[in-house]
């Protein structure tokens, strides 16, 4: 009883201070760049995770649905939530932007130099870690991700291209990227067949990969959830060494996450409210937190429990 009530404490806790305080939101500001004579509309939400060290970058390439200059309708993308939600409740410090990709074109070519400028200028703060660049994007956003990749050879720490198309790249390139790429079994646009030849390429190139296939999973369900915990964990465990060699960050990083309700039943992961996380890490120790979560506001609150 006296557990319940301790924890109902801290819940009260948590709820009060997320109404009272703001400082941890996850807002995407309105921006806008001109690269190459091309504008290029782009959402940016900062998030200050511990306060400690420089930022990452993170970078989502949307589908070909969200292309427009509204500025808008590519956020509507669930990857961008789940890559977001990471962010807060694991407390990293990242810039996180999302462009978007103008009606006549596609994540390839000519756009290629522009997201390459959109990711230069931010990279010049003195702030921003050179050593911790990601990115992220489904279907034509996947298949953006893998140009990228091949267009820039070492310039992302690691990948996440979820049902792309890899056929046009240059495989000496991409392996100098660790990537993890998701398709589903049941996609009639993108070919599995094709990812899954390349991904043995870059394998027999020495290359470090993960991939997954979801059985039953369509085109549309791949490019939604794909983007899990784990997944997202292991892209942004990844750190630039010395002498550019990619390695796994040396502190801790999640490798399991399990969510449970306050009456102990195991849950799926959260959208809102309060639930205890069970986390494990890499080194193979164990964390439990009590958290609260608001999707609307992009908080996330988190006390850490004793086991």
């Amino acid at each position: 009883m006296k557990k319940i009530c301790k924890l109902m404490l801290i819940a009260a806790v948590i709820i009060a201070a997320s109404v009272s305080s703001i400082a941890g939101d996850l807002v995407f500001d309105v921006c806008q760049g001109y690269y190459f004579g091309i504008k290029l509309p782009y959402r940016k939400a900062i998030s200050n995770g511990d306060g400690n060290g420089k930022y990452a970058f993170v970078i989502y390439l949307h589908g070909g649905s969200s292309k427009g200059n509204d500025n808008n309708k590519q956020l509507a993308e669930k990857g961008i939530d789940s890559i977001a939600n990471y962010i807060l409740r694991h407390n990293e410090k990242a810039v996180f932007v999302v462009p978007q990709c103008p009606s006549d074109k596609s994540w390839g070519g000519p756009m290629l130099s522009v997201l390459k400028g959109l990711i230069d200028d931010h990279m010049q703060a003195a702030d921003m870690d050179h050593n911790r660049i990601y990115i992220f994007g489904g279907s034509m956003g996947g298949t953006g991700t893998w140009s990228m990749l091949s267009a820039y050879p070492g310039l992302f720490t690691s990948a996440m291209p979820v049902a792309g198309n890899p056929s046009q790249c240059i495989a000496d390139n991409v392996v100098k990227t660790p990537i993890f790429t998701v398709m589903g079994t049941a996609d009639r646009i993108m070919s599995v067949q094709v990812t899954s030849d390349f991904i043995s390429l870059l394998n027999s190139l020495g290359g470090e990969t993960m991939f997954e296939t979801e059985d039953g999973w369509s085109y549309e369900t791949t490019c939604v959830q794909s983007y899990t915990d784990q997944r997202i964990g292991w892209v942004m465990a990844h750190i630039k060494g010395e002498d550019g060699v990619e390695s796994v960050r040396s502190e801790k990083a999640v490798c399991c996450t399990e969510y449970y309700a306050l009456n102990g039943c195991r849950s799926d992961a959260p959208h809102n409210g309060i639930y205890v996380v069970k986390r494990l890490f890499t080194d193979g120790s164990l964390e439990a937190r009590l958290e609260y979560f608001d999707q609307k506001l992009a908080i996330c609150h988190s006390f850490l429990l004793s086991l």
